[in-house]
């Protein structure tokens, strides 16, 4: 009889912990409807709009060194040679004097009928070229150019006194390397001579 109302309260209490303890291990349902991957409600609003990136800096658009290439300038460098210039060659009774209103301070004057006036210059490239020369004359004047060896081309100049600057311009074309331009005029005298601008 002790026997069996030992095995009884055995059984017993084997049943009530079967009661008790099956919860205990049960999952916890709250947390087994929440996906692994699924996303906080907090993580979705963690950009604001000015984290985002500019649309404007994924778009492309020329480089800085691609913009200076493009723009760069790519023209001939004037070459300026003064009339006085010793590697010019000046020829019957013309002379170098001073001169206080020419461009490098001095000019060269007395271009009688059997002068001339030389000019050499290097040009790196060929091409067709401005050339400007600078004089000074009292009245109406003329004055031939010569390109190398070629036909000579007149021009009529004026100008209001010898202490005044003038200027005249014609286009030719150019040989690259060494180039002379020859001024004179065998008719008449010619102005004074200042400087010569290739350009």
């Amino acid at each position: 009889m002790r026997q069996w109302i030992g095995v009884t309260a055995v059984a017993v209490g084997i049943a009530a912990a079967a009661i008790v303890v099956p919860p205990l291990l049960l999952p916890d349902h709250d947390n087994a409807d929440k996906s692994p991957n699924a996303a906080e409600p907090s993580q979705s609003l963690s950009l604001s709009p000015s984290a985002q990136p500019a649309a404007s800096a994924r778009q492309p658009g020329p480089s800085p060194s691609a913009t200076a290439t493009t723009s760069a300038p790519s023209g001939f460098t004037p070459i300026s040679i003064q009339a006085e210039d010793p590697a010019n060659k000046i020829t019957g009774g013309a002379s170098t004097v001073a001169c206080a209103t020419c461009r490098g301070g001095k000019r060269v004057r007395y271009m009688c009928a059997a002068c001339t006036l030389v000019v050499k210059a290097t040009l790196p490239s060929a091409g067709t070229r401005t050339v400007t020369v600078y004089y000074e004359a009292d009245g109406n004047r003329s004055i031939k150019v010569r390109v190398g060896g070629g036909t000579p081309r007149a021009f009529l100049v004026t100008g209001p006194d010898w202490a005044v600057p003038q200027s005249f311009r014609f286009t030719t074309e150019l040989p690259a390397g060494d180039v002379q331009l020859t001024l004179f005029n065998d008719d008449s005298p010619a102005p004074d001579l200042d400087e010569i601008v290739i350009a």
